[in-house]
């Protein structure tokens, strides 16, 4: 199992958020991507392609960025539950 390392989270930010600090448009998190894989794992691209590209679409805000706090809640697991909370309630999914 992984563990959740805050300094690494943070170096996220640090060197892809150029538009906004604490936010990751979908060409930053893209590069991100980039930057942060492994030599000759393809299909480890595709995969972390994938789920960060699934991330962004279900969690951009309605500028079209990722938030820091999405990015954490998907680390903590509190994102699946503030998503179901906006779908049991019929809440305004641009309003986070």
């Amino acid at each position: 199992m992984i563990r959740f390392m805050p300094m690494n989270f943070e170096s996220i930010f640090n060197k892809y958020a150029k538009t906004y600090p604490d936010k990751l448009s979908f060409g930053e998190m893209w590069q991100m991507t980039e930057g942060n894989r492994n030599a000759f794992d393809f299909i480890g691209w595709i995969i972390a392609k994938g789920e960060w590209t699934l991330l962004y679409i279900l969690a951009k805000d309605q500028n079209g960025y990722l938030s820091k706090e999405a990015i954490r809640g998907m680390f903590d697991g509190s994102l699946f539950e503030s998503i179901a909370k906006l779908n049991k309630g019929g809440g305004d999914r641009k309003s986070r």
